[in-house]
């Protein structure tokens, strides 16, 4: 026995999702149902979120505006 679950996400997101999952042989639904096993038998969020430190969105922001510089192994 199933039940249905509704949630709701922008159009262009679930297209999105749609392409990368089909390349895989997966739909929506089964993707989720892995995401909530994954949950359950992990019993936590089996993805980390995390925020980028303020030296990291400076180097993000700087590579958006087109600021790069290269560094090398040896200047780290």
């Amino acid at each position: 026995m199933t039940i249905d679950v509704h949630f709701r996400v922008e159009p262009e997101l679930k297209r999105e999702a749609e392409a990368v999952l089909k390349t895989d042989g997966l739909d929506v639904s089964t993707a989720i149902r892995l995401f909530l096993r994954c949950v359950v038998e992990t019993g936590r969020m089996p993805i980390a979120f995390t925020r980028p430190n303020p030296t990291t969105i400076a180097a993000i922001k700087a590579a958006k505006a087109g600021k790069v510089t290269k560094t090398t192994l040896d200047d780290l």
